[in-house]
């Protein structure tokens, strides 16, 4: 790394990045071209009986060496603590800024590089146009770009939590300029990371900001989460360093090697779409979920042998369960659940795993939840609760284990992650929000399910490195039925989920199911991505695929099968 001084600005340069950095601001520098001028000063705001904005007063320049980095200081005092600092590092590889802030108070929000958050003039100058951050929007209208004028604030549906990156493209220069945001461990009380614009009617800057929502308390110090800035040739590059830098950092666990089951590698078959079309082609007026029960199962089981389709995996979906909260198999809709999934391993060579449902607290008692500010659930299971817990213990027992009375299940299906709590009010009995509330609940289900059953399969949609090593099956998720380009958009999705979850199988999920075309085209390619997975196997809403069609995808699956015994033997 090359360091220059020239009177109070300083040059730095490392492999991915140089910056000019003064007592006034930090200039991010890509191939020789100024990317962005940030302002040094950043808002850490908190919230008692109102919200405190945190204002930046007069700061003291330092600059030091912390072994082969170079570390600059801003030292202030602001409007809501008694000291803060305003820290960036250069390393080689990357800047890292973060702020150390002193005094007692419950943070709200980080806005950094925002510099007096109540001012017209607040934020910083930018060179950069085209954002992208990976945040697939369930109709594919916002599909993970915007324009650098306009502020991007996505809830992400699917991936839950994402990789929480920005990566912006500036023209003239080869690099992608990236700002990552990263944690320590145990410090990701937040569920998004925006990036904000603002115009003072001459000039648009810009910030970025998390939502701690008052969840981190300080009593004494705290240091925010800091954003990472570095260049990389590609967005893929970009995505691949933020996460492999939270392996080699230690603060995502690794995932010790270890042989798969033959059965993990599918195909799957899940009914969910195929309780929607079995009711409508048989007259019957009932719900999707009122489908899942086992006359849709033994009926899509007779088609997939019809066609020549063996699956070595059947997800039963949305909703078997009498509740989401408790779930006990609906005798209404399943005569005999524990027999029924014993023969469809032992007649059909189909291992069987149940939909569940995250934080729903259908038939769970008030001191288990906890509250939520969602439009979506406003009463939420509290993974930390002791009672809970004992509780989610049980259930998973009830669902995996062979014991008597038991389901004797061979996985799950994680859903619903976008119901977790947000806001305020959302507290915990640990007090753990976000992102740190989510894998304490994911780590939970993993280890009492690997209790019960080591070799089950848990199926979820994270989409970040903390939650690599708690992942079996990388559920690429939900494909709106109006979009064309299921191949496309699942390709998009699986580059992705290949950085963050790089252990995980992928499970490629369902087409859309609207038109020949694009159906039968991902129904056929599926297996270039992951597992291949068939949603549906009744003609639904005048879509017909035929003989040949189906044909065709039992060609592909039976050499899928034929790869998935070799790899399984030597994984």
């Amino acid at each position: 790394m090359i360091v220059n001084k020239n009177g109070e600005n300083y040059r730095v340069g490392g492999a991915t990045y140089s910056a000019s950095v003064s007592p006034d601001s930090i200039e991010i520098i890509l191939g020789g071209e100024s990317a962005a001028k940030l302002s040094p000063f950043s808002a850490v705001n908190v919230f008692g009986d109102g919200e405190v904005k945190d204002v930046p007063r007069a700061a003291s320049f330092e600059v030091s060496k912390e072994g082969k980095n170079t570390v600059f200081r801003w030292l202030a005092s602001s409007s809501a603590w008694e000291k803060t600092e305003y820290v960036l590092k250069a390393t080689e590889l990357h800047l890292e800024y973060y702020v150390k802030v002193y005094g007692e108070g419950a943070v709200d929000s980080v806005e950094y590089f925002c510099g007096d958050p109540t001012s017209e003039s607040r934020g910083s100058g930018y060179e950069f146009d085209r954002g992208f951050t990976p945040i697939p929007t369930v109709d594919g209208s916002a599909q993970c770009e915007f324009s650098a004028q306009k502020s991007f604030d996505e809830f992400s549906f699917l991936t839950i939590p994402p990789l929480f990156t920005y990566i912006f493209d500036v023209e003239g220069a080869k690099d992608k300029l990236t700002f990552a945001l990263a944690a320590r461990r145990g410090e990701h009380n937040f569920t998004k990371f925006t990036y904000n614009t603002a115009s003072n009617g001459v000039l648009r800057r810009f910030w970025f900001a998390t939502d701690q929502c008052a969840h981190t308390k300080v009593a004494g110090e705290w240091q925010t989460p800091s954003i990472l800035i570095y260049g990389a040739p590609s967005r893929i590059e970009a995505m691949k360093y933020y996460s492999d830098r939270y392996f080699a950092s230690g603060v995502a666990d690794v995932r010790p090697a270890a042989r798969k089951p033959r059965f993990w590698y599918g195909p799957i078959a899940c009914g969910w779409t195929e309780q929607a079309a079995y009711p409508a082609a048989n007259g019957l007026a009932i719900s999707q979920p009122e489908a899942a029960r086992q006359e849709t199962y033994d009926n899509f089981n007779r088609e997939l042998d019809r066609r020549d389709l063996h699956p070595t995996l059947m997800i039963i979906d949305d909703k078997w369960q009498t509740a989401y909260g408790d779930p006990y198999a609906d005798g209404a809709k399943w005569h005999d659940l524990r027999g029924w999934i014993d023969r469809n391993r032992a007649e059909n060579g189909r291992h069987t795993m149940l939909w569940y449902k995250l934080w729903d607290s259908e038939g769970l008692p008030d001191d288990e939840c906890m509250e939520s500010e969602s439009q979506y659930n406003k009463r939420c299971a509290d993974p930390t609760n002791p009672k809970y817990r004992e509780r989610l213990k049980k259930i998973m027992h009830r669902l995996l284990s062979s014991d008597e009375g038991c389901y004797n299940a061979d996985g799950l299906k994680l859903d619903f992650a976008f119901f977790q709590p947000v806001g305020r009010s959302a507290v915990s009995y640990s007090g753990k929000y976000g992102v740190e509330l989510f894998l304490e609940y994911i780590k939970t289900v993993y280890a009492f399910a690997k209790e019960e059953k080591p070799d089950c399969v848990i199926s979820a949609s994270p989409c970040h490195p903390l939650f690599a090593a708690y992942v079996d099956h990388a559920r690429l998720h939900d494909y709106h039925p109006d979009l064309r380009r299921s191949y496309e958009e699942f390709s998009f999705r699986r580059d992705i989920y290949r950085i963050a979850l790089p252990w995980s199988l992928v499970d490629t999920d369902g087409a859309g199911y609207r038109t020949r075309r694009d159906t039968v085209r991902y129904l056929v390619n599926s297996y270039r991505l992951g597992i291949p997975d068939l949603y549906c196997i009744t003609d639904l809403f005048g879509l017909h695929i035929t003989d040949e069609d189906w044909d065709s995808v039992s060609n592909v699956w039976k050499e899928y099968g034929e790869w998935a015994d070799r790899i399984s033997e030597v994984r």
